[in-house]
């Protein structure tokens, strides 16, 4: 066998190969779109009943922060009194037991317009459960007092809290809770921190329900945090 034909021949299996390794990508690419639009689309559907359930559409907190401080400067007791609107609208309530998703329990919903999502919020973290929703990572959950962290995965095809880079300080986001007690945050705070940081997580808030939005950023190397109260 000449060294031409061996050429060709030696030429044609790199082309094979990667022939079948961009056949792979495409089928990746298209499974993960794919798997994003099937979940959004649960999502909107598991949230639907769940508002139809238990949201009290007359219990919605808005926060008054931004007016707050524009007349007197201090948004600690407009904080202060969100607290006591969210305990006073469910004091008309009680807590509902909500239906599973995708297996897992929920402690209400999360909603933010800037970026167009809407997803259950489930209880507990685990890997699992970071692949169909995003999580309460730690604090006393939905509308508690205190710092209540939600996780989310950042991916390409859009899920969870991959737009959050979008967002930006003064942006809402509105959080639901199984007593169907909708409390409106704003966001004050976002930066990027290493994935060793806890500092976010462990945070002190002197009893003032917050949020604190956490997702992978720069691919895994960093932690893009996000803080609303």
């Amino acid at each position: 066998m000449s060294a031409e034909n061996v050429y060709k021949k030696v030429l044609n299996v790199f082309f094979i190969i990667l022939l079948i390794i961009l056949i792979g990508i495409v089928i990746y690419v298209l499974y993960r779109f794919i798997s994003a639009k099937v979940i959004n689309n649960n999502s909107d559907e598991y949230i639907s009943e769940f508002e139809n359930q238990i949201v009290d559409e007359n219990a919605v907190i808005t926060d008054e922060s931004s007016e707050q401080q524009g007349e007197n400067g201090d948004s600690d007791s407009s904080q202060s009194s969100k607290a006591s609107k969210v305990k006073s609208a469910r004091a008309s309530s009680s807590k509902k037991s909500a239906n599973k998703y995708y297996g897992f329990d929920i402690c209400g919903y999360i909603r933010i317009p800037k970026t167009g999502i809407k997803y259950p919020i489930i209880s507990t973290l685990s890997k699992q459960a970071l692949e169909k929703g995003v999580c309460v990572e730690y604090g006393p959950g939905p509308n508690e007092p205190g710092n209540t962290v939600i996780a989310g995965h950042n991916y390409l095809n859009r899920l969870f809290f991959s737009k959050n880079k979008n967002l930006q300080l003064g942006d809402k986001v509105y959080i639901t809770d199984l007593y169907g007690v909708t409390a409106e945050y704003t966001i004050y705070n976002k930066f990027e921190t290493s994935p060793q940081d806890t500092s976010y997580i462990f945070r002190d808030t002197g009893g003032v329900p917050e949020i604190t939005l956490a997702t992978c950023s720069r691919n895994s190397s960093a932690r893009l945090i996000i803080y609303a109260k």
